[in-house]
């Protein structure tokens, strides 16, 4: 087991609709959540019979991904210009790229379904955003 450290993560994803790669956004992120991916079952149960059977589905899902960490509007790029939906409007996905521990990396397209401002008294401001994956993550390294 390794524990990882944030010179151990990169996260990076387009600032823009078929922008370029953010850089510098990882320093603004103190939690991301975990990698879920899931094969549901479907329901087969023929009529008559008297318990479920089920069969496991072939697509694959992501689980929506949490990120938070602490706003910094002076920034470049400040989490706000990258994940604020409320003020940016986003007509196709962004494709990101998450390394972990310097070596595996992880790279396809996500969109951005939630963010939010936290104000806590005599804290730093924070925010926290939801993304999920679509399509294939690949997987190098």
């Amino acid at each position: 087991m390794a524990k990882r450290s944030s010179v151990d993560f990169l996260f990076e994803v387009d600032k823009a609709d078929s922008g370029a790669l953010t850089s510098g956004l990882t320093p603004y992120i103190t939690k991301f959540g975990d990698l879920a991916i899931n094969k549901g079952t479907t329901d087969v149960t023929p009529f008559g019979t008297s318990a479920a059977s089920y069969l496991l589905n072939v697509i694959k899902k992501y689980d929506a991904i949490p990120i938070s960490g602490v706003y910094d509007d002076g920034s470049e790029p400040c989490p706000d210009a990258v994940f604020n939906i409320h003020k940016y409007t986003h007509a196709v996905t962004r494709s990101f790229s998450c390394t972990v521990g310097g070596t595996r990396i992880y790279t396809g397209e996500l969109w951005i379904v939630a963010y939010k401002i936290t104000f806590e008294v005599g804290q730093y401001h924070g925010y926290e955003t939801e993304v999920q994956f679509t399509d294939t993550i690949s997987i190098a390294g």
